[in-house]
């Protein structure tokens, strides 16, 4: 049943004759989806070593579904902390909502989401309250840092962690010219400085410590949802929105003379080939995620936060955006809502033509012949099985 397991330098560009493995766990509740689909991924020894420093990405915008599930971080979490063998090493859940640090701790987004915005999510916690049960329970290494643009709070823009004063974190900065439409897009990721060990952890190229790098790995994992982002029966720019646009929010957009992640592509006219190469450009130059996991509990077919939504109880992984988005889309969200058109990736449309750009930089495959598929379905066993719901509007 499983494919040959990629190391670390495989996992993005892959043989042209080598299948790309993707993993799917479906109907169990949130935690045994997480649980099983890192399970039969290998397990978390497979991605995380002992003393890695974990970053943890979701999506953090939107109310109801259009946060990632509460419950399925909290899964990964502990997965990660009973790591056979042990872990001694951080866990960072971090998230940039593009709000000023007042607006985006209000209940409207993740961190403090209030219990009315938590439709089809976990009622029991929202992200801040989550970390701080677990600090509460004695794990003092599992921490919260909630990103803003260069210039608010604490934030600036550096050239390395060795430009980060005292107290700061940083923003390092790289411009990338698009082949798509010829757009500069003014591409950034983030330098932590972790609450727990004051340790400053540069997401390219590792843990920053007394005036150099410790040598300690720093593994970004993203943790997408599943929805429409536009709304029934209409496509906007982006059409589905899941693990290709989640990069949005590991960027910096302040005080740019370039375009920004967001609007390289969706600026009109819009390019959404451009915002997909420039994710591609990101994490093949820039930042390496370990894995990308889509939790779609709740799949927002209609929009981001219409309270309908299909209850779809699955979660996938994999190591590439593109494989994970196109698999997600086709036969979880696409089911949902059959007479949309728009949300089928083998379609022209937007979400393709975005999966398109992506892939032109080496990353996944858009090829279902080239899609090996892991499922653990607690109903239908070594079957493809997703539900259909009612999609009138």
């Amino acid at each position: 049943m499983f494919g040959r397991k990629l190391n670390r330098l495989d996992r993005l560009a892959q043989a042209s004759n080598q299948k790309v493995d993707v993993y799917v766990a479906h109907n169990g509740s949130p935690t045994t989806n997480v649980r099983r689909v890192i399970d039969i991924a290998g397990g978390i020894q497979h991605f995380i070593g002992s003393d890695d420093v974990v970053v943890l990405k979701p999506n953090g915008q939107w109310p109801n579904q259009g946060y990632t599930h509460t419950q399925c971080i909290k899964a990964l979490i502990d997965v990660i902390l009973d790591r056979p063998g042990g872990f001694t090493g951080e866990i960072i859940l971090t998230e940039h909502v593009h709000r000023d640090p007042v607006a985006a701790m209000s209940g409207n987004y993740c961190w403090n989401m209030s219990e009315g915005n938590r439709v089809n999510n976990w009622p029991v916690m929202n992200y801040l309250e989550l970390i701080a049960d677990y600090q509460n329970q004695g794990f003092p290494n599992v921490t919260a840092d909630p990103l803003y643009d260069s210039g608010q709070g604490n934030w600036e823009k550096v050239t390395g962690p060795d430009m980060v004063g005292p107290g700061n974190q940083g923003w390092v900065h790289s411009p990338y010219t698009t082949i798509a439409n010829g757009r500069i897009v003014e591409l950034s990721y983030p330098i932590l400085r972790s609450s727990y060990s004051d340790r400053l952890i540069d997401l390219k190229n590792g843990v920053w410590q007394g005036g150099a790098y410790t040598g300690q790995n720093v593994k970004l994992i993203l943790l997408p949802t599943l929805n429409n982002h536009g709304s029934f029966n209409i496509e906007d720019y982006a059409g589905p929105t899941s693990a290709l646009k989640t990069h949005i929010g590991v960027v910096d957009f302040g005080n740019l003379s370039n375009y920004t992640l967001h609007g390289v592509g969706y600026s009109k006219p819009i390019s959404p080939q451009a915002m997909g190469e420039s994710v591609g450009h990101l994490i093949t130059q820039l930042l390496r995620p370990v894995f990308y996991m889509t939790c779609a509990e709740f799949t927002g077919y209609r929009s981001r936060t219409d309270p309908i939504a299909a209850h779809t109880k699955t979660v996938g992984l994999c190591t590439d955006p593109v494989t994970l988005d196109y698999w997600m889309s086709k036969y979880v969200m696409y089911p949902c809502a059959p007479s949309q058109a728009f949300m089928n990736p083998d379609n022209d449309n937007n979400l393709r033509k975005a999966l398109m750009g992506c892939n032109s930089k080496g990353v996944g495959t858009i090829v279902e012949a080239d899609i090996n598929v892991h499922l653990s379905d607690l109903s239908f066993d070594n079957r493809i099985y997703m539900p259909v719901v009612n999609d009138s509007p």
